[in-house]
C-alpha cells in the first residue's frame, strides 16, 4: 500500500535517506487546497441524498469531525490527542434524501459538542466549518466516508503514491514513531471508499492524477532507477549479467557484465524489455 492523503492545508514532504547520501529522493503529498488553516468547505452541490450508504456500506447521514487540541509545547508533541465528533446531519431535513446546506448547518450548530469548538455557516452556497480557536491551539479535519463521501469536504485534499516507509508520518502511527509528523492518512486500495478517493484524485488545477486503485506499485518501483544501492541483477546466461537500479525502465542506463575466457567486461547498456526482472 503506498497511497496517502493529506487532509491539511500544508504540504507534506518526506525525504528517503538512502545509503547513497548524495541522493535523497523527496516524496511529496500536496496540501488540501480546498480548505484554510482554520476552516473547511464542502465542494459538492446540494441538495444532498444522505439516505443511503457510502461505497463501503457506511451510512451517509453522519458526518465525522476529527479534532485535536494543543497538548504540549514541544515540537512533535502537539496535536496528537485526536478526538471524534459525530453529528447526524439529517435531523432537521424534511427528507434524508433531500438535505439542504441550511439543514446541515442547523444540525451541526445544534450539536453541543460541535458548537463548543466550531461554527457552521453558509459561504457562497457551501457548508463552511470554522474552528473557534486559533490554528496554534487546535487542528481538525473531516474523516473520509459516511457523509463526507457525498458532501466532499476532502475533494481537493492532496493524494500521492509514495513509499510505505512514510506510513510512520500518518495520524494512526503518531505514537508509534518518535519522528512521526502526524500529518497523513494511509489509503487502503481494497477499501471501496479509499479506492474511490484514489481513482478520483486531482491536482491543484482539478486535473485527474490518473491513479488506478487496482494498480498499487511496490516501493522499489517508486525509486524509478534513482538509487544506486537498490539494484536488480539479471543473469542473462552463463557469460552475461545485466545490473540496473530498482525501478528502472526500458531505455534507462544499466551495466552489462560479460565474462569470457577469464576476462571481465563492464559495459554501459541501455535497458531492453527482456532485461527487466520482477522480484518474487
Amino acid at each position: 500500500m503506498s497511497f496517502f492523503q493529506n487532509p491539511f492545508p500544508n504540504d507534506f514532504e518526506g525525504n528517503w535517506l538512502l545509503g547513497d547520501r548524495h541522493l535523497i529522493p523527496t516524496f511529496r503529498v500536496g496540501p488540501n487546497t480546498g480548505r484554510g488553516q482554520e476552516y473547511v468547505f464542502n465542494w459538492a452541490e446540494g441538495p444532498f441524498d444522505l439516505s443511503g450508504n457510502d461505497p463501503a456500506g457506511n451510512a451517509t447521514d453522519k458526518l465525522y469531525i476529527i479534532w485535536a487540541p494543543r497538548s504540549g509545547v514541544t515540537l512533535g508533541v502537539d496535536f496528537k490527542n485526536w478526538s471524534t465528533i459525530e453529528v447526524d446531519i439529517t435531523q432537521t431535513a424534511a427528507s434524508s434524501s433531500s438535505v439542504t446546506s441550511s439543514d446541515i448547518i442547523t444540525d451541526l450548530n445544534n450539536n453541543a459538542i460541535f458548537s463548543e469548538r466550531f461554527d457552521a455557516m453558509l459561504d457562497d452556497g457551501r457548508v463552511a466549518i470554522r474552528q473557534k480557536k486559533d490554528i496554534t491551539e487546535m487542528h481538525f479535519y473531516i474523516r473520509n466516508g459516511n457523509a463526507e463521501d457525498v458532501l466532499q469536504f476532502n475533494q481537493k485534499a492532496g493524494i500521492a503514491e509514495i513509499p510505505t516507509f512514510f506510513a510512520r508520518h500518518t495520524i494512526e502511527n503518531r505514537f508509534v514513531f518518535e519522528d512521526s509528523q502526524n500529518h497523513l492518512i494511509e489509503l487502503d486500495a481494497s477499501n471501496a471508499v479509499d479506492a474511490k478517493l484514489i481513482d478520483n484524485a486531482v491536482d491543484v488545477r482539478g486535473n485527474s492524477l490518473g491513479f488506478d486503485s487496482s494498480i498499487v506499485r511496490e516501493d522499489w518501483e517508486l525509486l524509478e532507477g534513482r538509487s544506486g544501492i537498490f539494484e536488480f541483477t539479471n543473469s542473462v546466461d552463463s557469460t552475461t549479467t545485466v545490473i540496473y537500479s530498482a525501478g528502472s525502465k526500458v531505455g534507462d542506463l544499466a551495466r552489462k557484465i560479460i565474462e569470457v575466457s577469464g576476462n571481465t567486461f563492464n559495459l554501459p547498456h541501455t535497458l531492453e524489455a527482456s532485461d527487466l526482472i520482477t522480484p518474487p
